[in-house]
């Protein structure tokens, strides 16, 4: 198998490109460098090098540059590395680059209209989950899928991606196509997105089989409060109430934690109900270094945070109340009714939450007490918990615990559970598939970057897999034909794994970095992420 299978399309679902536009995002014109009319001829006039077919090259505001298109040499190369062959002369690379003049590669795909899909997101009319985030992590209308395919109990509706995009762009049909967002290549894959394909369609990419490449990884990079990140999807109460008071920048107040009560009841000989402070002066509070994960982010995606909690350790509060022997699992609701599970054995480092990074709780983390749970996704961080109840094996059969985003059961009967898995506790078993299990993302790199030829350049990602644990990293840079493993002993899933691969690229020209995570458990990657960046002599 050549490469890790990409989902993909049938005509008529997904066209991301100027994607929004009419939901109150700004026009929609490719960012182009061809000629005003199609099928203009190039002009010659005395330049050697018409610029209007050269690949367009962006400087953000950072300073950093980017050209989404390779250059192209006489020496026509693609990512397969299948072949290669030489044209007559330069000149024909100077006057109609095949990227360019028959691909329209510049003209295509979502960033050709959107330079940050993120932004374009946050303009919408329609509130969506904010996908700005303080790592450099590019938003994908890869990740757009992921998300929007199927999340039975999450999305009102399911397979209807393609049928939203195509018609948000009605209103932007004058200046685009199809083929602005399609490739339509091959029949056995029907139509798949530009930017999901692109990198096995334009030439000027080096493959690289034999990667000689540098790696490192540790598990202590840590977020800064003002880059935590929120779901901020409003169902319950305090979700409200959260939204609120944070849009209006409130301050958290002292009688609110004064007078917060967490209750502990269930399978256990000694049920309590006590204040905040009560809990902290009965057992105290200790630190711990956590990731939290969102369970819907998408591969590669920016809904995650590591950060240093101080709390009342839930482990002390149950060996107090006398936990029965079948205890199973935990109960955690929050003071609005939402409740989650999770398996007990994970309250040996849960804390009920205080601190984030030293400082009180904000609003939207769940002020005055959020459940931290290491080794757990997300919906086990119930905010503004307020009771814990201890359940046994057989009550713990009527829940079920979210550790990552199960793919969809193909073929399942009506009930929720159905859809995901077999519905016992906790309903994860060895053949469940996951979107996002485990998942892997890359820092501060955009697609198509532009960097040293001759140069060691250090690519920074994390890699987590919720309630597994990280045993490698793999690289490819032939279109997945090779991968290139390096593994990572001694680490723990409470934590997200950050991986350092060191590339000095050889020669100018451009590069596609695929990468992939596997679990201790053998899980791989749904998809691997993947990013092209040119080498240059030049900046």
């Amino acid at each position: 198998m050549r490469r890790a299978k990409r989902m993909t399309l049938a005509l008529g679902t997904v066209c991301l490109v100027g994607a929004l536009a009419a939901l109150g995002v700004a026009g929609c014109a490719p960012q182009t460098t061809q000629p005003a009319e199609k099928d203009a001829a190039p002009a010659k006039a005395d330049a050697t090098v018409p610029t209007t077919f050269l690949p367009a090259v962006i400087e953000l505001e950072d300073g950093t540059k980017v050209q989404r298109t390779p250059d192209e040499t006489v020496e026509q190369n693609t990512l397969d590395g299948g072949y290669s062959y030489f044209l007559q002369s330069e000149e024909t690379i100077a006057e109609a680059p095949y990227n360019t003049t028959f691909l329209h590669a510049n003209e295509r795909g979502c960033n050709s209209c959107h330079e940050d899909l993120a932004s374009t997101l946050n303009n919408m009319q329609w509130s969506h989950v904010d996908l700005s985030n303080g790592y450099g992590i590019q938003v994908t209308v890869q990740m757009c899928k992921d998300c929007h395919t199927f999340g039975y109990g999450y999305m009102a509706n399911q397979h209807s991606f393609g049928s939203l995009i195509h018609g948000i762009h009605q209103d932007t049909a004058q200046d685009i196509d199809c083929w602005s967002c399609h490739v339509g290549t091959d029949p056995a894959e029907g139509m798949q997105l530009w930017d999901e394909a692109k990198f096995t369609q334009l030439r000027g990419i080096r493959a690289v089989s034999d990667i000689d490449a540098q790696f490192s990884y540790d598990q202590d990079k840590i977020t800064p409060n003002d880059a935590l990140f929120d779901f901020d999807w409003l169902y319950y109460d305090n979700d409200f109430m959260r939204h609120e008071k944070t849009a209006e920048n409130a301050e958290t107040d002292q009688e609110t934690f004064d007078t917060w009560t967490v209750a502990l009841s269930g399978a256990v000989q000694n049920e309590s109900t006590r204040t905040l402070p009560e809990l902290v002066d009965a057992f105290g509070t200790e630190n711990v270094t956590a990731t939290l994960h969102c369970t819907l982010d998408s591969i590669g995606g920016p809904l995650i945070q590591n950060c240093e909690y101080t709390g009342i350790p839930l482990k002390k509060m149950l060996d107090e109340a006398g936990v029965a022997s079948d205890a199973a699992a935990l109960q955690i609701l929050s003071s609005d009714g939402f409740v989650e599970v999770m398996d007990i054995k994970k309250a040996e480092t849960t804390l009920i939450g205080l601190q984030v990074n030293g400082e009180t709780l904000p609003w939207d983390q769940g002020y005055p007490a959020v459940l931290v749970a290491p080794g757990a996704a997300a919906p086990a961080w119930v905010k503004e918990v307020s009771d814990i109840v201890v359940l046994t094996e057989e009550e713990a059969k009527a829940y079920q615990e979210w550790n990552g985003w199960p793919k969809e059961n193909v073929g399942a009967g009506n009930s929720y559970l159905d859809y995901y898995a077999p519905g016992s506790w906790p309903f994860v078993t060895d053949s469940t598939q996951f979107v996002n299990k485990p998942s892997t993302a890359i820092f501060d790199f955009q697609n198509g970057q532009i960097i040293k030829v001759g140069e060691p350049y250090e690519f920074i990602g994390y890699a987590t897999a919720y309630d597994e644990t990280i045993a490698a990293l793999e690289f490819s840079m032939d279109g997945g034909i090779s991968w290139k493993r390096f593994d990572t002993p001694n680490v723990t899933n409470a934590k997200w794994v950050i991986w350092h691969f060191t590339y000095t690229p050889q020669e100018e020209t451009a590069y596609v970095l695929s990468v992939r995570a596997i679990t201790d458990t053998g899980r791989v990657s749904d998809e691997p992420v993947e990013v092209m960046f040119n080498a240059k002599s030049a900046i």
